[in-house]
């Protein structure tokens, strides 16, 4: 089974249970939905659109299951050109 298989198989056994964002300031954002392995393939080749930019402005965040891709897409987000 490839790594992407795998990952959509993880992430629909945990799709109820939101993405938390925390932004400077001690405020939270709320993403709802299976978007991890999502918001991860944006920041590498797609757009930046709001999500994007939350994640990229956030300082930290609790995925479901304890995930980290969120962490990994806002490395790449922020990272220098």
């Amino acid at each position: 089974m490839k790594l992407k298989q795998r990952l959509r198989v993880l992430e629909r056994e945990i799709i109820n249970e939101p993405i938390a964002l925390m932004m400077p300031g001690g405020r939270t954002e709320t993403l709802h939905g299976d978007r991890a392995s999502d918001l991860l393939a944006g920041s590498i080749r797609g757009p930046r659109t709001l999500e994007l930019e939350l994640v990229a402005q956030s300082i930290s965040s609790t995925e479901p299951g304890g995930g980290q891709m969120i962490e990994l897409a806002r490395a790449i987000l922020n990272s220098p050109i």
